[in-house]
C-alpha cells in the first residue's frame, strides 16, 4: 500500500535476532523495492540484550534471559534491485546513501510493473479472503 500511495522511500525499523530470518535478511528488503519502486531501508539493531527474568519463547526451550543476537547488517536498497553493503553485523553504525528519487519514476516507466497489477481482481480476492467461512480454491491435477 505504500508503493501504491506513491512512497518513494520507506523505512523498515527491526529488531530480528538470527536463526529463521537473518537468510531472508539480505533479500527481503530488496524484494519489496524492486516490486513497489521505492527505496527500502532495512534497519536492524545489533548486540543481545538481557532482561532480570527469565522467560519462554513457548519453542520448547527452556526458560532463558535473552532474545539472541541482534544481528545488525542494515542496508538501503533501491528500486533497481541494488543495494548498499550492510552495516555491520555486531557494532552499531551509521549508513549514509545518497538516493535518487528519479529511479522510482524510471523504475516504473522501464518494468511496468504497475501497468499489469490487477488491484480490482486482488480487491475481489482480498474481501473474500478475509471472510470468516473462506474457502480456498483448491487446484487439483487431473493427471
Amino acid at each position: 500500500m505504500y508503493g501504491i500511495n506513491g512512497a518513494e522511500l520507506v523505512f523498515n525499523p527491526s529488531a530480528t535476532v538470527g536463526g529463521l530470518s537473518e537468510p531472508m535478511w539480505g533479500i527481503e528488503a530488496r524484494n519489496a523495492a524492486i516490486a513497489n519502486s521505492y527505496y527500502t531501508f532495512a534497519i536492524n539493531r545489533v548486540g543481545t540484550e538481557t532482561f532480570p527474568n527469565e522467560f519462554s519463547s513457548a519453542d520448547g526451550r527452556p526458560a532463558h534471559k535473552d532474545f539472541g543476537h541482534f544481528y545488525g547488517s542494515s542496508y538501503c536498497a533501491a528500486p533497481d534491485g541494488s543495494r548498499t553493503p550492510g552495516l555491520s553485523r555486531t557494532h552499531d553504525g551509521l549508513l549514509v546513501s545518497e538516493v535518487d528519487l528519479n529511479l522510482c519514476r524510471q523504475v516504473k516507466d522501464r518494468w511496468g510493473f504497475r501497468m499489469t497489477q490487477r488491484l480490482d481482481l486482488y480487491a475481489a480476492s482480498l474481501t473474500e479472503a478475509v471472510q470468516p467461512n473462506y474457502q480456498p480454491p483448491i487446484v487439483r491435477d487431473s493427471c
